[in-house]
């Protein structure tokens, strides 16, 4: 699936039961049926290790996994991708299938997705000469995410929060600007709008 080595495919479920077992805590309440109106099912589906793929481990990262996930829904919740990806305990690519269409999912210091694709319109490529540059580049695969002169990947992951933030902020007060009848209070909304749109020049 999606180019990656035949050599890393294990197809092992994953069942919603035991999950269920292990992380009772963590699925308290009605975590629980949030989840499963999401989730129908789960398959990992390959291990990108040094012994499946010949590419060298590093002291943080010994292997990635590739899960899928079986939807029930396409607008799912992203607290319960979330959860797996840090109840899991190791490098987790999620491959997020609904009726015709895969979105991918990856978790590096926040969620990060692709967009609603067809099958034969991904193509992962194992990048790196280490499984920690091969993971940077699978994040970078997923996200869209260019990282730029002089920033970690992890710096540039925050940079494109914040410009996200300062987008939406931009859109409401917008929306709001175009709402408001007093010409005091739509000029001050003016001049903040202004003031992001310049905050996110400078970013």
């Amino acid at each position: 699936m999606f180019d990656l080595p035949k050599t890393s495919e294990i197809r092992k479920p994953l069942h919603k039961k035991l999950i269920y077992e292990k992380y009772a805590a963590e699925l308290a309440g009605n975590k629980k049926d949030k989840f499963d109106v999401d989730i129908s099912r789960m398959i990992i589906t390959n291990e990108i290790s040094e012994a499946s793929v010949n590419i060298k481990a590093t002291e943080d990262i010994s292997a990635i996994f590739v899960l899928q996930m079986e939807l029930k829904r396409r607008e799912y919740d992203d607290k319960n991708i979330i959860m797996v990806s840090k109840l899991f305990g190791q490098k987790l690519l999620i491959v997020l299938h609904y009726e015709n269409a895969y979105q991918l999912a990856i978790y590096e210091t926040r969620l990060l997705k692709s967009d609603w694709k067809n099958e034969e319109e991904i193509s992962l490529k194992l990048n790196g000469l280490d499984l920690r540059s091969v993971w940077d580049n699978f994040v970078t695969q997923v996200s869209g995410i260019d990282v730029q002169d002089g920033n970690t990947l992890v710096e540039q992951i925050n940079v494109e929060a914040e410009k996200e933030k300062l987008q939406k902020q931009i859109a409401d007060l917008e929306l709001k600007a175009r709402k408001e009848v007093q010409s005091k209070k739509k000029f001050e909304m003016v001049q903040r709008i202004q003031q992001y749109k310049e905050r996110l020049k400078g970013i």
